[in-house]
């Protein structure tokens, strides 16, 4: 194998981040500053994966969560995975197999998942009247998936998005990682998931509009 090094162009500094290295370092620390911590370190975190201008903030409370001597060690693997269109059963399959990895204390699995894409470029405008204006509408929508999530139950969250097809980025990692923790309760491991923040890159207040979503919580293990 080469070991030449390849450089990738941070062809979005200057807009979807700082181009400035002193400025962002600031903004990160800003941020981080104002999470808190959980009593545990994270086993896994979902956290958006948009820039940091739009979900910064959000995502610090994620990443707050990570054990510091994990990401202190002088040598440590980092193993993309990359997840598609899964079935319901493949999600199944793939958490099964993670499970094992999941249980260890030493590894830390980051879920990539920015939440509702609401809008006519994203070909998703569901509104339910009952709640307000279409904002309060996608934060309902949201949030009550949120709330499946925290239970982790993968059937409910699977029916959840059949019966409203949120625009859920990383809907089938998040049910990869519901799986692995059900394959790890059958034998008695005990785990929590919390939301720790929300928030949404505008306020739709009518058809024209658009947004984003973004939610950041924790697995903490017991």
């Amino acid at each position: 194998m080469s070991n030449r090094v390849v450089c990738r162009e941070a062809s979005h500094a200057g807009s979807w981040y700082s181009a400035s290295g002193s400025q962002l370092n600031a903004q990160l620390e800003g941020w981080l500053s104002k999470a808190e911590s959980t009593i545990r370190p994270a086993r896994a975190i979902i956290a958006p994966h948009a820039g940091y201008t739009y979900c910064g903030a959000c995502a610090a409370h994620a990443y707050k969560q990570v054990d510091p001597s994990v990401t202190h060690k002088d040598e440590f693997s980092i193993v993309p995975v990359l997840v598609g269109a899964l079935s319901e059963s493949k999600e199944q399959e793939y958490g099964k197999l993670l499970s094992k990895y999941l249980a260890d204390p030493s590894n830390l699995f980051i879920i990539s998942s920015d939440f509702c894409h609401w809008g006519q470029r994203f070909r998703y405008t569901y509104y339910d009247e009952s709640q307000g204006e279409i904002y309060r509408s996608i934060e309902h929508l949201d949030k009550m998936g949120m709330g499946i999530i925290e239970q982790l139950d993968p059937m409910s969250f699977t029916n959840y998005l059949k019966k409203y097809r949120n625009t859920i980025c990383g809907r089938h990692p998040i049910g990869v990682l519901l799986n692995a923790v059900a394959e790890l309760r059958k034998s008695g491991v005990e785990m929590n998931f919390s939301f720790l923040n929300y928030a949404q890159s505008s306020e739709c207040r009518n058809w024209q509009d658009s947004s984003v979503s973004y939610a950041a919580g924790a697995l903490i293990a017991h």
